[in-house]
């Protein structure tokens, strides 16, 4: 553990970046999506560390053997690791490779044993290494078997990786390890395995160094194992805008009660989050496959955008990640449901957040949130009393009837006024005439209130679902509208989901049938398809242009001459595009179809084009036809 403050200067392409901290960890996580400098950053904490190991991406590299090329490159090790080769490789090991493994091990007998007993206890096999005319020689053999072969050659790279990382794991040379992607090739319950013992020597528990500092460069969730306050403080998350890293030392997590219990009890699926710049947060399971389903009809990808859709399990537990995320810097989104706002959690993190009361301010409202919110609450609490008193005329019959079930008012707890609350709100934008004849004025306050509420949420992707839940979006849904049930809203979104998968309507299909849900998807980051036609029509172009040169120079070919002229032109071009119904109006006036060889996609495109067709300017517009992608399915 460094227990003194850090400084570390980033190097390009972060601009005078700066990471500093007081607070590292026995074990440190440094997490981030693709792109986002976490190996440079490796590189930088090295030269500070003075007294660090790296193992990179790498480590195996040089225990290939490329059988394939042996007939055009020399195989160095071949008959074993020369000892005269010792000190280059030692000195290659300072930079990343693993290769040194052996040879640590060659000199260290009992770190040997630990090591040849580990992975034999786990693999029943018999690890050893063997001198053979001076050659260190790494072998492995099947005790069931009896079979013995190379270790460093033919052994899976699962083992090797293992034999690398827990001898640099167990050796007591340096102070510091720094592993780059300790996941690569391993099963996700060896990672599970390799933690254990991360722990177990970072702490002290196995002998030898105490509180051994490792730092491990992930973006597996097998790999964030957090068993300590001090792991949750070591994480360290980088984002692809290169920004200074941040740290969870660095945030008050007070407001999340226990984060240990939080951390502990978050799955591979939650642990996501420490891997996207900006993840999206929804309650149930139910929530993210209709998302996920409303965007495949967009044939938009959250995955593509480098994101991910994290089901919770509820609206408090949506809260929690709200602040660890705005603690992170990570530009999270969040969807809740309309019972959310009636939260303590979420009204206090809108009411404490600077650029909500800013946005209050420059819409004219004050700058004092919970004033505001405190002002609806009277409202509500008026339209409450006029229902259940029966003073109110023409109110929802459904919504009469739900209020009274509630229960004496007088009587309620917190959690059955939230839910009186939520239901009025849901009326007023769902039965708004009927809510109107009961109070014009409150329901327009309501609505006007309510509207810029959502609009400070939106600001700072908290997208809440004004109209009640998710599951009252879905023309499927069945049930009562404010009486809610897990089982109706499994239905409705089976029946949505269902729906989607066989859509056609696309875009404006999904406006009509979800109106203020689709609003809250089209806000989500995500990727439309790949537009492949765009890169296509660059070699399209080459090859229009190629056939104009050839139609100009040989007046006397037919369309067929042609062909076979250009299938000798250059590889790949043949299997790519072909010539159809060629039809020649003059020495150099043609009209031609350009069939294209499809792209994987289920789309069969053509292009037709004439001796004015202007190709490098990318004046020609393809022709589609949809390929059947899916093969029907047999009773």
């Amino acid at each position: 553990m460094i227990d003194h403050p850090l400084s570390i200067q980033l190097p390009p392409p972060w601009t005078d970046g700066v990471f500093e901290t007081n607070k590292i960890g026995p074990v440190n996580f440094l997490v981030g999506p693709n792109g986002s400098g976490k190996s440079q950053f490796a590189q930088s904490l090295l030269r500070v560390l003075k007294t660090g190991r790296l193992l990179d991406t790498d480590r195996l590299a040089s225990m290939a053997h490329y059988s394939a090329l042996r007939r055009f490159v020399s195989d160095t090790f071949s008959f074993g690791i020369q000892k005269n080769y010792f000190q280059h490789i030692i000195e290659a090991g300072k930079e990343g490779s693993g290769l040194d493994a052996f040879i640590i091990l060659e000199r260290n007998l009992q770190l040997r044993i630990r090591l040849e007993a580990t992975l034999s206890h786990l693999f029943d096999r018999d690890i050893a290494l063997e001198w053979d005319s001076g050659n260190l020689v790494p072998m492995a053999s099947l005790r069931e078997v009896g079979l013995k072969y190379r270790l460093d050659r033919d052994e899976c790279h699962g083992i090797k990786e293992l034999l690398v990382l827990l001898t640099h794991l167990y050796d007591d040379t340096h102070d510091y390890l720094i592993i780059d992607e300790p996941e690569l090739n391993l099963h996700p319950q060896y990672q599970s395995f390799f933690m254990e013992e991360v722990h177990k020597v970072a702490r002290g528990y196995l002998g030898g160094i105490e509180n051994k500092c490792i730092f491990l460069i992930t973006h597996s969730p097998f790999i964030l194992d957090f068993r300590t306050e001090d792991d949750i403080n070591s994480i360290i998350s980088f984002n692809s805008s290169r920004s200074v890293p941040t740290q969870v030392s660095s945030i008050n997590l007070s407001s999340l009660r226990n984060p240990l219990s939080l951390f502990r009890r978050l799955n591979a699926h939650h642990k996501q989050l420490f891997f996207s710049d900006n993840p999206i947060f929804v309650e149930g399971i139910s929530d993210a496959q209709l998302i996920e389903s409303m965007l495949a009809v967009r044939k938009s990808s959250i995955a593509g955008a480098g994101s991910c859709i994290i089901d919770v399990g509820g609206r408090e537990e949506v809260s929690y990640y709200l602040r660890l995320c705005n603690g992170l810097g990570k530009k999270a989104h969040f969807i809740y449901d309309l019972d959310s706002l009636f939260t303590k959690t979420l009204r206090s993190y809108v009411a404490d957040d600077d650029e909500s009361q800013r946005f209050l301010i420059d819409a004219g409202l004050g700058g004092d949130f919970k004033k505001y919110f405190s002002d609806l609450d009277k409202i509500l609490n008026e339209f409450i009393r006029q229902i259940i008193s029966d003073t109110a005329m023409g109110a929802p019959q459904e919504l009469t009837e739900y209020l009274k079930d509630l229960g004496d008012s007088r009587n309620w707890s917190r959690e059955k006024r939230c839910q009186a609350k939520t239901a009025i709100i849901t009326a007023v934008y769902r039965q708004e005439k009927e809510m109107e004849a009961v109070w014009e004025q409150g329901t327009k306050d309501v609505i006007g209130r309510m509207n810029k509420i959502v609009d400070i949420m939106g600001e700072r992707r908290i997208y809440l679902l004004k109209e009640g839940a998710l599951e009252t979006y879905l023309p499927s849904y069945q049930g009562n509208l404010y009486k809610l049930d897990e089982s109706s809203k499994r239905r409705a979104v089976q029946q949505e989901v269902e729906y989607l998968e066989e859509t056609e309507n696309g875009q404006t299909g999904l406006v009509s049938r979800y109106g203020g849900l689709y609003d809250v998807i089209l806000s989500l980051p995500s990727k439309q398809a790949v537009d492949i036609e765009h890169t296509l029509k660059g070699y399209l172009a080459e090859y229009i242009h190629r056939v104009q040169q050839e139609v100009v120079k040989n007046p006397s070919w037919d369309g067929d001459r042609l062909e076979r002229h250009l299938k000798s032109w250059r590889g790949g071009v043949a299997e790519m595009f072909s010539v159809r119904s060629f039809i020649r109006n003059g020495a150099a006036d043609f009209t031609a179809t350009v069939e294209i060889a499809p792209l994987g996609d289920g789309v069969q495109r053509t292009v037709q084009i004439n001796n004015d067709t202007n190709a490098g300017m990318g004046e020609f517009s393809f022709v589609t036809a949809y390929k059947a992608t899916r093969v029907p399915a047999h009773d």
